[in-house]
Parts: structure tokens; sequence; C-alpha cells
């Protein structure tokens, strides 16, 4: 009863208010390491002219449609200025570094040329993301808005959610899950840590893809890619566990920006390296050791830390599920170049290279600045 209350005491206000908008409403998810927000975002708000202005119309769809390619990329990138300034993530009372996006903006043609009244507002999802560091559990989302535009925050799902309004300069708090309802550790089998490691490779492991990729370019035999493989899987199951254990405490800015920049330099050495070395090999391994770090991340609140008499089993099985989404990542990769022959590969060799180099340091452009570049994830 008295949040039905609450908001509709924030509705008559913002009636009452000279401003454009008065709330703007974000749903929260966590899930694992990973922090999905999405706001729907007024468009002609997140421009800085039409804020504050008390004789200020608000606008439609129709003004939306035609600002033209221009004006939505001025939009997109005032968007990011208005919502660094306005929202904070914290990780355990640590602020917490985030990418942004507008997909819909993205768009060559956006969705909103065609669908839609053109007299509704020119609405817009706004996606923040973050990943939360290693150990943490408490996720913090506070707000300071100069023109007292609240917003609204919804967390969890289902009968878990929970809505709150944010004034000015207010904050509100996150638990993360230990664990996922379908994941417990006491009802996990060998099986399922080697499924969960091997999906985590394909196909959702876009960074770890891009540096498998980079071996094969490199060397297409099955011998030294193996060698390189296992070195990596030994040196990422060691810090992996360490993590898991609490051996090791590495924040996971810095993990992200080194796993990135393992990937530039993979990419970039097949420039000039001609085959599989003992430098090589070492490399791989620290690594492995950098992946590993990144991994715990995103596993730790799958682990049994309280059962530690699973903890093996459950490092095994994801480890071996790991080393075989490897080995099934290099067969596509065997199968669709491996018979091109050695003139031909030579090409595949130097265009595949420099594109997981590029993408190495568009990745360490964005976790290091929070720029959003190319939505990886």
């Amino acid at each position: 009863m008295f949040r039905r209350l609450l908001l509709v005491w924030l509705l008559l206000a913002g009636f009452a208010s000279a401003h454009q908008i008065a709330e703007i409403s974000m749903s929260v998810a966590l899930d694992g390491d990973q922090v999905t927000a999405i706001a729907d975002a007024d468009a002609a708000y997140m421009l800085p002219e039409f804020r504050g202005d008390e004789d200020q119309e608000a606008k439609d769809l129709a003004w939306l449609r035609e600002q033209g390619p221009e004006g939505w990329q001025k939009i997109a990138r005032e968007c990011e200025t208005y919502w660094r300034d306005c929202l904070h993530l914290k990780a355990d009372g640590q602020e917490l570094p985030w990418t942004l996006h507008v997909p819909e903006l993205e768009k060559e043609t956006p969705g909103f040329m065609e669908k839609g009244d053109p007299e509704e507002l020119p609405m817009l999802a706004v996606q923040i993301e973050a990943r939360m560091p290693v150990g943490t559990t408490k996720l913090g989302v506070s707000w300071k808005e100069p023109f007292g535009v609240n917003l609204i925050v919804t967390t969890g799902k289902g009968d878990a959610a929970q809505t709150r309004p944010l004034f000015n300069e207010e904050q509100v708090v996150a638990e993360r899950p230990a664990t996922h309802a379908e994941m417990k550790p006491s009802e996990t089998h060998l099986r399922d840590w080697i499924r969960l490691g091997f999906t985590h490779i394909l196909p959702e492991g876009v960074d770890h893809i891009l540096f498998v990729l980079g071996l094969f370019l490199l060397v297409p035999k099955w011998k030294p890619l193996l060698q390189q493989t296992i070195a990596f899987t030994i040196a990422h199951s060691l810090s992996l566990a360490a993590a898991a254990l609490g051996w090791v405490h590495v924040s996971s800015t810095v993990v992200e920006i080194l796993v990135a920049a393992s990937i530039a330099w993979v990419g970039i050495e097949n420039f000039w390296a001609k085959e599989l070395g003992k430098g090589r090999l070492i490399l791989v391994g620290i690594f492995g050791i950098v992946h590993g770090l990144g991994f715990a991340g995103w596993l730790v609140g799958k682990l049994p830390t309280g059962q530690p008499e699973k903890l093996p089993s459950a490092l095994l099985g994801f480890n071996l599920g790991v080393e075989l989404g490897q080995i099934a990542l290099l067969a596509m990769a065997f199968a669709a170049f491996a018979w091109w022959g050695e003139k031909r590969f030579i090409w595949v060799k130097r265009i595949g290279s420099a594109l997981v180099g590029l993408a190495g340091l568009i990745l360490i452009i964005q976790r290091t600045t929070g720029a959003s570049i190319v939505p990886f994830r």
C-alpha cells in the first residue's frame, strides 16, 4: 500500500513540476558476476538543451524519426554523458566500472522508424553492463540527477522482485545470490561441471574463442596446439582453484584488461612468430593464469566453497569441460581452414591475426575507459 501511494505521489509531483519528465524506470539483474541494467529513457531528455527549460514541450516519436543518423549519434553520445554523470554502481562499496550502449541506435534502420504511433513518447532502452569483482556480494546503485528526476529501480525477478524510487543522492543495494537455483553445488554432479565448462567456451566465451583462434592461426597443427591448450588449461586450473579458495584476490577490472591484452598480443605476435617455441609456450601458461582469474569472477558463485570435499570434483569437471570446449573449437577451425594449403592459408593467418589483434585492442580500450565501441560481452 505504501509503495503504491509513493508512486502516485511521484506521478503527481511530476505533473506539478516544470521538468520535461518526472522519473526514469530501470531494471537491474544480477546473474553470477554479470550486472545488466536496462533503463527506459526519453530520447529528447538525453539532450542537454531539453533539460531544465520550464517552457520546453515534450517531444514525440515523430521528432525522433526526424533526427536522422547524425541526430541519433548525438543522442547516443549525450546519453552516455548523462548516465555517467547521474548513475554510480558500487560493489561492496567500491566504485564499479560499467559500459553503456543503446541497441536501437546501433542499428542501420532503428525499429522505431516503422513501429509505434508518431505521437508516442520517444522512449529508448539504455543497456548498462558491469561485472562484479570476485568475492563481492552487494551491488549499490546510487543516483544524482541535476533536475530532480527520480530513478525507479526494480531488482530481482518474479515474486522476489522489488521496486524502489531513488530520489536525488539516494542509493539502493541489491544482494547477489551465492548460487543459482538451477545449479546448487549440493545437487551438481561431475557431468554438470563438465557441461558448464564446455558451454563457457562454446558458445559463451568470446574472449576465450578469440584467444584459441589466435593460437590456431600461428601453427595449425594438432600437436603444438594441444601442447598450448594443455599448458593453458593447467595454468588457469591453478589460478581458478586459488581464487575459489580465497587465496588470491585481484581486481576484476585489472583481470579483464589483462585478458584483453593477451588476445591482442597473440594476434599481433602471429605476424613475426614463425613457429611454436618455448617462449610462446611459457607465455600461454602466463595468459592461462590470467584467464583463470577471469573465470573465477563468473564461477565463484557456483563453486561449493562451503563444501570443501566437493571442490576438487567441481574444479576437475569444469576444467575438463573447458579443455573439451577448446578441442571442439580447434576441430571446427581445422575443418574450415586446414585443407586450404600452406600458400593460401598464409592469407587466412594474416587477416585472422589482424582481426584477433584488433578485437583485443578494442577490448582493452573498452575495459580501460568504459566506452562502448563494439558490444562484446
